[in-house]
This record gives structure tokens, sequence and C-alpha cells, in this order.
């Protein structure tokens, strides 16, 4: 059977993660899951070439890691170490669906080459995480690493505000002669007098929406990682001045805190969600053009917030006489609309790709990585305390995902990071659900 290289990390900063039993101290980490954390921020500029196709390392990557997940899964069958978890069956369904529906506007070769690359970047980084994570802290160290390469690269934003160019991404390009953002490219580049950082990656969005999830993920972090960590995420998040990362941060944030404050409150979830509905309810009853009420209070910019609304009226429509298969990858929509080629938002711009049963499946892959409930202070679950909080944080990440989703597009280095937590998350899930281990010691 194929069972990835591991190697032993222990962070030099923190205590072990827990009361391991035996004795234990250091938690075993798949050497491919720490290569995963760490290439998908290396930039496109990095890529290079066969043939016509780019490739970047974590596609490349990917593509050496996807045939050992069948055999990894039949292993974990064999030992009983496997336990169902909803996205597990969701996360293949939608890959197959990204193939099947532009298959059907553009024909099947076409959807192999353009699809098949969204299709890998979607279901590997899950499968990986889902897969080869097994044990109690591994999840916990994986995210460690996830949250020093975000403030990492939140921090080298710096270089891209202070020369007011994209540093990183322009200097590896001229060595590797791929530029994959160039000066006069169709992002909006200046907050005022600063020039938004991309750091090393795609749009200052994306270093905006990855920073915000490491600033998330920083809170279930300990010592130096958590102070570095949340400096690091913030300041990226400053650099990238997107109004769709602060507000999921906001949001993020909020619940956090609620969770903390109302801990001993009974039915504070049944009250939080009423409360929500309601807000919806008068959000979409009293404004007589809900959908610009919301875009129009989500942005810095009020211009760029009905822009999106231009894009969902008349991307929209098109969706709609193609409501199953989508309208495929072409970019004649833009012409017709009188738009620029890029969609700025992930329900849309999926439904576009994929139709809707495609946006739908992706909905619930993100739901179904989070449908094993876990709480805090539920010390009945087979996690450690900083488990079981990290569970909870990665849960409220997804959800805010999927809300700011309707104004933010996800690609690239951050496609890959959100299937990537979501598999770290439904790990836990599965994990909680075991039988409660007799060595677990909470450690806080």
């Amino acid at each position: 059977m194929v069972e990835a290289p591991s190697s032993e990390f222990r962070s030099p900063v923190e205590e072990p993660l827990d009361s391991a039993p035996h004795g234990a101290t250091s938690v075993r980490l798949p050497f491919v899951l720490i290569l995963i954390a760490v290439t998908m921020f290396i930039p496109e500029e990095a890529s290079f070439f066969f043939g016509e196709r780019r490739m970047t390392v974590v596609r490349l990557l990917f593509l050496l890691i996807a045939p050992a997940l069948p055999f990894r899964f039949i292993q974990l069958l064999i030992q009983g170490k496997y336990r169902f978890i909803w996205s597990d069956a969701l996360v293949p369904l939608t890959g197959l669906w990204m193939l099947i529906a532009p298959s059907v506007i553009d024909g099947f070769d076409h959807s192999v080459v353009s699809s098949g690359v969204a299709a890998l970047e979607f279901c590997v980084p899950y499968l990986a995480a889902r897969l080869f994570l097994s044990e109690r802290g591994q999840a916990v160290a994986l995210v460690r690493i996830l949250c020093i390469a975000i403030a990492t690269v939140g921090i080298l934003g710096i270089l891209d505000t202070v020369s007011r160019r994209a540093f990183l991404k322009e200097t590896i390009g001229k060595i590797t002669g791929y530029v994959g953002i160039a000066e006069g490219d169709d992002y909006d580049n200046m907050r005022g007098f600063l020039f938004r950082a991309l750091s090393t990656l795609e749009h200052p969005i994306l270093l905006g929406t990855a920073c915000f999830y490491g600033l998330l993920m920083a809170t279930t972090m300990r010592g130096m990682t958590r102070l570095y960590a949340i400096g690091g995420s913030a300041l990226g998040m400053v650099l990238a001045a997107s109004s769709a990362p602060i507000l999921g941060a906001s949001i993020g944030f909020g619940v956090v805190i609620y969770e903390k404050i109302t801990r001993n409150v009974p039915f504070r979830w049944t009250a939080a969600t009423i409360a929500a509905l309601i807000a919806l309810t008068l959000i979409v009853t009293i404004p007589s053009d809900p959908m610009g009420f919301l875009i129009g209070h989500l942005t810095f910019d009020a211009q760029t917030g009905w822009y999106r609304l231009l894009q969902w009226d008349c991307a929209g429509a098109l969706v709609k006489a193609s409501p199953i298969f989508g309208i495929g990858d072409s970019d004649e929509w833009a012409a017709t609309c009188g738009l620029a080629k890029t969609i700025d938002s992930v329900w849309l711009r999926t439904s576009m790709l994929y139709g809707i049963p495609g946006s739908v499946l992706i909905f619930l892959c993100y739901v179904g990585a989070s449908s094993v409930p876990v709480g805090i202070e539920d010390t009945d679950l087979n996690l450690t305390r900083q488990e079981r909080r990290l569970s909870f944080t990665l849960s409220v990440l997804l959800g805010v995902a999927i809300f700011i989703g309707f104004t933010v597009f996800y690609w690239g280095t951050v496609y890959v990071l959100t299937m990537f937590l979501a598999g770290i998350r439904a790990h836990l899930g599965a994990l909680a659900a075991e039988p409660r281990d007799p060595w677990i010691e909470d450690d806080e």
C-alpha cells in the first residue's frame, strides 16, 4: 500500500500539542502535506510549461499525489481508520461535474484541458488533507505551518507597497520569463495613496483573503506562532486594502467573540440564527434593490460595488438561459455585456462555468466538510481543546468564505487553500466522531 512519507515536526517555540499515549511528545506530519502548505504560496511566475500548458509547482505536486489517493483510501478502509464525512462524496462528485458540464458546452477535449486543472486543484488538496491526516495533533501542526506561511506572505507585501509595483512577482517573472500580472492589467492597484500589495499571490483581493484566513486561524495557535501569525496576517490585510476580506475578518471575529461571551447561554446559536434570518429578511424586503444594497455596502468603492451588480444582471441572465450546464469558459459573454472578462463572485462565476448544479455542489462541499458539529466545550469528543477550537474556527472560516464569495472570486492560491482547509476540517470531524481516546488530556 502507498503511504505518504512523514516528517517529525515539532514547533521550536511551543509546548507539545497534547499528552500523547506512551509518552510521545511530537507529531508525525506527512511530508506531502507540508509540501502542499508551502508550495501553494509559490508565485505563479515560477511556473514552467509542458508544450503550451502552464504548470505551477503546486499543480505538478497534485499530479504526482493524485494516483496515491485511491491507494491511501483503501489502506484506511482495510485498517478500519476511515470514517465517512459527507464532503468525502461531494468533492469527487463536484470534480466530475466540473468535467461534464463544460464538455456539453465546449466539447470534451476542451473540457479536459481547461476544466481538468480546476477539478485537480479542487479535489486533490481536500483529499490529500482528508486522507493523509489520521492522528490527533496533526491538524494543529499543519495549520501552524499554514499560519506561518500566510503571515510571511503578508509581511512580504511591504515590498510591493514600498516599491509601488508587484515587486516579488515581477522579479521572479524576469528570471523565468513568465509574467502573470503586468503593469496595466485590469485590477485597481491603488486605494488613495496606498499601492495594494499582491506579495506572492495573484491579486490583492486574494492576498487579503488568504490573510483573513490566517488571522482567524492564528487565534487557535499559541506562543510566538500566534503573535507572528496575527501580526503578519493583519499587515497583509491592510496592505491588500480589499473590503471583502476585512468584512470577512470582522464577521469571523464577531462569531468567535459571540461564542466566547455566550458560552453559558442556552440556545445561543438558535438565537443567533433567528437574528441573522430577521436581518436577512429586512434586507430582502425593505430596500427596493436588495442585491444592490448588499453590494453597495460591502465594498470600499461604491463604483466597484455597482459594477459587480452589473455583472450579476448581465451574466446572471445568461446563466438563467442555460441553468444546468452554464455557458462554458468562452469570453464571448463579456463582449455581449460590454464588461471586462473577469467576474467578481464565486457563485456567479461557477454557475457560468458549471451551471447552477455545479455552484450548488461547491457550496455543499464547504458545508459538508463541517457536517460533524464540534463544540469547544464538548469534552466528550475525541479531540483536545485546541483541536476543538480549531474545528470551530475552520467552520466559521468556511461559512464566511461562502458569504464573501458573493463579491469575491477565488482562484489560484486561495482556491487551493480553501479546499485544503475544508479537508482539515473534515478530518477533525471524522476524528471527533470516533470513541474518545482515554489518553486525551485537555491541553489548556
